[in-house]
């Protein structure tokens, strides 16, 4: 692996590439309008959820302070809080009718959440709604659960060791880190669990620390900006919580969003496969590799796992992904438990002229003049001709990989 300069500048422009194509500034805004149509009822269902376990009833006030701290600048919470409590508490007096449509609410952000993350990790296709419904139910009671149990664990240690009254400075930068490990352990689940694609646990967790130590430094930046920039105070009056909180939610999305995608391109640093994301021959090949390595582990009996399967096939997670999703589709591999992949077609019985058509050309897929198209068929028709002939087993004989 390099870690040059011009490899750095590089992956760089790479990661920058990636988030003008993902639109992360429009996506950020349509997150925003949906968060704020969802940010009481998601925080009514922590505070549910919190509650319903005797051991942080003592702490549900300060994790409520917490919770806004995280969610919120401290300028901008002292405009806000005052709401959000209201709000809350008005939230815990409701019908059932009332909670089912907080539930709703709270479910149609996840899937909005879900879909935008499916993007960055190129997924075409989502869960079923089974399956989607447990990761929506995980992502709302073990997030909270993290968040209080870690809240719980830092007033432990705060009051076992009595670090406020030895050191004032040493307490106000142990809470300071203790919020940003907080904050890395949820993004870390959201990264890990709610795209529809295998993310390594040190991938998810490393760009959970990331987006955390990015929220903070977000968070003075936006303290500054409004306390000492703009004063939305004096121009909106009793009003100026809304336009904070909205501009608030915007900067919020636009680091996580950031961060999704840092998270999503870390398999393309190792063997620098970044380099090769735009050459059209290597999804043909991949998918041939893929076939190859899957045939290999048949014979011993067993199914290979993405990381297993990233070791030859050097491109990244999500388009690694996108390959098998693909095969998948074609009938020649499923998915089996704990993310292992296995082949249900022998590789000698796979014509190379079938994986080219599925990902190099298929004439029924094409668009245009009908005359370019049926001229491509004929130029194409002798190669198709002699790979037919060819199996994948064969081909990978022939090039020296099996």
């Amino acid at each position: 692996m390099s870690f040059s300069l011009s490899a750095l500048f590089g992956f760089a422009d790479f990661i920058r590439q990636r988030l003008a194509q993902q639109r992360v500034l429009q996506v950020a805004g349509s997150l925003t309008f949906t968060t704020l149509l969802a940010l009481v009822p998601l925080f009514t269902i922590a505070l549910t959820v919190m509650s319903a376990f005797p051991v942080f009833s003592d702490y549900s006030t300060r994790f409520k302070v917490m919770l806004l701290s995280t969610l919120v600048p401290e300028f901008a919470g002292k405009v806000i809080t005052v709401y959000m409590r209201q709000f809350a508490d008005n939230a815990e007096r409701l019908t059932a009718a009332g909670i089912v449509m907080l539930g709703v609410t709270s479910l149609m952000l996840m899937a909005t959440i879900e879909r935008t993350f499916n993007s960055i990790w190129g997924v075409r296709r989502a869960r079923p709604w089974l399956q989607q419904s447990m990761v929506y139910w995980t992502v709302l009671t073990l997030g909270p659960l993290v968040l209080g149990g870690g809240l719980l664990g830092w007033r432990l240690l705060f009051k076992l060791t009595h670090i406020e009254r030895v050191s004032p400075l040493l307490d106000e930068a142990l809470q300071a880190s203790g919020s940003i490990a907080l904050t890395m352990l949820v993004l870390a689940l959201l990264f890990r669990i709610v795209p529809n694609r295998y993310v390594p646990l040190k991938h998810a967790m490393l760009g959970g620390l990331v987006t955390a130590m990015l929220l903070e430094g977000t968070k003075l930046v936006f303290g500054f900006y409004i306390g000492e920039v703009a004063n939305y105070q004096l121009v909106y009056g009793a009003f100026a919580s809304l336009p904070i909180l909205l501009l608030w939610l915007f900067c919020l999305w636009l680091v996580v969003l950031m961060g999704a995608v840092l998270t999503a391109s870390f398999s393309y640093w190792e063997g620098l496969a970044w380099r090769r994301r735009h050459e059209p021959r290597r999804r043909f090949l991949d998918a041939v590799e893929a076939l190859v390595m899957l045939d290999r582990a048949q014979d011993d009996g067993r199914a290979l796992r993405p990381e297993e399967l990233r070791r030859e096939v050097k491109v990244g997670y999500d388009e690694l992904g996108s390959v098998l999703d693909k095969l998948a589709l074609a009938g020649y591999v499923q998915k089996g438990g704990n993310d292992g992949w296995v082949l249900l077609k022998r590789a000698d019985n796979i014509p190379l002229a079938d994986v080219f058509r599925l990902f190099v050309y298929r004439p029924e897929s094409s668009v245009g003049d009908d005359d370019i198209a049926a001229g491509v068929e004929q130029l194409l028709r002798p190669t198709m001709a002699e790979l037919a002939q060819v199996s994948v087993a064969e081909f990978a004989r022939r090039v020296g990989r099996k």
